[in-house]
């Protein structure tokens, strides 16, 4: 539970005596929010901590020391609002506090804010904290909405690397980046140093810091000693009060001599040059990470303002989004283009382009080179490298093409301001489901592929990301497509019921879904985040700036794609690596020792385990195992499902319309079993991407056994209807 208190402290005592005090007693971190006046602090602190306190648009309102504390993860920590600031050398009583706060009680973490929509305002202080601070600053950017309605964007990820410093964007309206900025709170930090090359100064600066005193002066102030020496070479009195205050005379007279001989020598204020050094750092930061742009004709905002429209809207919408996600899954699996190809007769364009799409091209590569090495090196070696590496590399990187393209097309359409509109026109049709118009980009995207649908839950706020993750992964993808195809083009007769099934089994994909959005807004989220002391809000509400249309920037564009594609090589590309690896180990091993067959491997044994859970649909014993058998194939991917089985039937893997005849199946099993299939995980690479959404292995195996308890369930009551019906 939170704990609020409104301290008045008194920072000239020393940090241990502060820290005994009521406010701080019991605290393993002490964070404190740094940021000029009217940044979003005070509303990010309240957010934090669920205090409330004095929020106004005009300097100087956050006087006293607001004091909040929160338990996370079985610590306890104190969240700190400092005055605001512009930077750590005092113009103000309120200035003063702050440079006295940091320097008596030296807290753990310093949480710096960066204003969005006027960033260069906050770099300056940011790059003073940075040089005093290393290692401990944390920078939360704010106002992202108030910042892209103005045209204004922040590449975050260079600003991360140039200031050494994890950067979390952050919405206090929206709850977005509040979890993930506890999370570095509360866990360690490993930060660098930024060096700024302050020129003809360096040599006094190193002179400074290799003084025997200067050890004891970092400890007692808290400090760096790189700081220190710049505000002893800069003149400022508040620098050598505090080392006198700490008898360390002989620093601060050696400080006045080199920073005497600076001036004599050059003719110029050691101050005024580290200002001009530091500005044209700043200059040089703002040029490469900021872009700011006027917004777009009177004619496009009508356009646009289309998809706001209260009847024209979903539809326009729906129809943008369809298309553009088409033309990316095309791209880049073929799918749904080639359905249609082959559906209106040119089956062989639909295997071209199933074939040549980028992840065919790029599966095709990966398995010739998997096949060679398997054939160049000798028996198992050979096959590991081949089958279990080589495949597992490609495996991650087929995908990486569709994560870039998805987020491509998101990009576009957030930068332009289309994604905020098109969000607003879905918002009264997910809300009853707990969730809002922003969640129809991952829940359409779906429709081709789920992990980019789930890696985009990212962008929504933390408690609809939650549920997002949920949901997403039981809309059908292609591959799960698949599967329907073939198995309803055997055993449905009649191009009528065939139609009617797929979309019957969509329809119960959809409802599960939104059930599962449902059962983690009343159910799952409330368990989570009871104990993370956060609130949960059953419906969400879209707030949100309705930004003027902009024409997408490449850079822009370029910031968004490439961050998101690397978090998936980092995050996720590594999970789903390690997993087809163990995938790889259980369809070429088995009690035996090396499986020589399918039926040898612990692939089958964990089938024959399926067939047990497959025993209600009353299929026959040989039947269950081999489509438990698939079913563990479909792991990997659903369209294994399909190879598999005619492996395991023994067509040799040629004849798959053969070997699903040979399961014979009546319609209700077969529309059953594709309900189940349909709904339980799709496979590894959506749990890869599901665990880095929700931080959470133990969270995304509990979501694992729920959507095959789920799938089963709906599975066999499609099953039971129908045989009722045909009865």
């Amino acid at each position: 539970m939170h704990k609020h208190l409104k301290q008045e402290l008194k920072v000239e005592m020393d940090r241990d005596t502060v820290r005994a005090q009521g406010a701080f007693k019991g605290c393993e971190h002490i964070a404190v929010l740094i940021g000029a006046p009217n940044t979003g602090k005070s509303t990010l602190f309240t957010v934090l901590t669920g205090k409330s306190v004095a929020i106004a648009n005009w300097p100087g309102v956050t006087v006293d020391i607001e004091v909040g504390r929160i338990r996370w993860n079985g610590k306890e920590l104190c969240i700190v609002d400092l005055p605001g600031t512009y930077g750590l050398l005092p113009t103000s009583p309120e200035e003063g506090v702050t440079r006295k706060f940091l320097s008596k009680v030296k807290p753990e973490v310093i949480v710096l804010l960066l204003d969005m929509s006027q960033p260069e305002v906050s770099l300056g202080l940011i790059l003073q904290a940075v040089e005093a601070l290393p290692g401990k600053v944390i920078i939360a950017g704010t106002k992202a909405e108030l910042a892209h309605k103005m045209g204004v964007h922040v590449d975050l990820e260079r600003i991360q690397r140039v200031f050494h410093a994890p950067v979390i964007r952050t919405s206090a309206l929206e709850g977005v980046g509040v979890k993930e900025l506890v999370d570095f709170i509360a866990g360690k930090r490993t930060g660098g140093r930024v060096h700024v090359d302050y020129g003809i100064l360096e040599g006094y600066i190193e002179r400074l810091i290799r003084h025997p005193q200067m050890e004891i002066a970092e400890r007692r102030l808290g400090f760096s000693g790189r700081w220190i020496a710049l505000d002893l070479l800069s003149g400022h009195d508040i620098a050598y009060r505090e080392l006198e205050e700490e008898g360390l005379l002989e620093l601060a007279e050696e400080a006045r001599a080199l920073r005497e001989d600076f001036i004599r020598r050059h003719g110029i204020d050691p101050e005024h040059l580290i200002i001009e050094k530091r500005i044209q750092f700043i200059e040089e930061v703002a040029k490469h990470s900021i872009i700011r742009r006027e917004p777009a004709s009177t004619a496009w905002q009508k356009i646009a303002d289309l998809h706001m429209h209260p009847i024209l809207g979903p539809i326009v919408s729906t129809v943008g989004l369809l298309l553009t996600f088409a033309a990316v899954f095309s791209v880049n699996i073929g799918f749904p283009l080639n359905i249609m190809l082959e559906h209106i007769g040119y089956t062989r364009a639909a295997e071209l382009l199933t074939n040549y799409s980028l992840s065919g091209l790029l599966t095709t590569l990966f398995d010739y080179l998997a096949d060679k090495t398997a054939e160049l090196l000798p028996g198992l070696i050979g096959d590991l490298i081949g089958h279990g590496i080589i495949a597992g590399v490609g495996f991650v990187l087929s995908f990486t093409p569709l994560v870039a393209m998805v987020y491509l097309s998101l990009a576009i359409l957030e930068d332009s301001g289309i994604a905020a509109r098109m969000a607003v026109s879905f918002h009264n049709l997910f809300k009853p489901f707990g969730l809002s118009g922003r969640s129809v980009f991952p829940l359409v995207m779906g429709l081709g592929c789920n992990v980019p649908a789930v890696l985009s839950a990212r962008a929504l706020s933390e408690v609809e990301r939650f549920r997002a993750a949920f949901a997403v992964p039981f809309i059908p993808c292609q591959a799960r497509l698949a599967v329907i195809v073939a198995f309803t083009s055997v055993f449905v007769k009649g191009v009528l019921a065939q139609s009617a099934t797929v979309v019957l089994i969509y329809l119960e994909a959809l409802a599960a879904a939104l059930l599962t959005s449902l059962v983690a807004a009343y159910v799952v989220q409330p368990l989570v985040y009871g104990r993370k002391c956060l609130p949960v809000e059953r419906k969400i509400e879209l707030i949100m700036e309705i930004p003027p249309v902009h024409r997408p920037h490449p850079r822009v564009v370029w910031w968004s794609v490439r961050d998101n594609t690397i978090h998936f090589l980092r995050k996720a590309g590594t999970v789903i690596f390690a997993l087809a690896i163990i995938l790889w180990v259980i369809f070429s091993f088995g009690p035996q020792g090396e499986a020589t067959t399918i039926e040898d491997s612990y692939a089958y044994i964990l089938g024959k385990a399926g067939a047990i859970v497959l025993k209600p649909f009353h299929m026959e014993e040989w039947t269950a195992r081999i489509l438990g058998t698939g079913l563990i194939s479909g792991l990997i991917a659903k369209e294994g499902v399909l190879s598999t089985l005619a492996i395991a039937a023994g067509s040799g893997g040629g004849d798959i319309t053969a070997a699903l005849r040979s399961l014979n199946l009546t319609f209700p099993q077969t529309v059953g079993f594709l309900v189940f299939t349909s709904l339980y995980f799709p496979c590894i690479a959506t749990l890869a991407v599901m665990v880095t959404v929700l931080k959470s292995k133990k969270l995304v195996l509990s979501y694992a056994v729920y959507s095959i308890t789920l799938a089963l369930l709906m599975g066999l009551a499609t099953y039971y209807a129908l045989n009722l019906a045909l009865t």
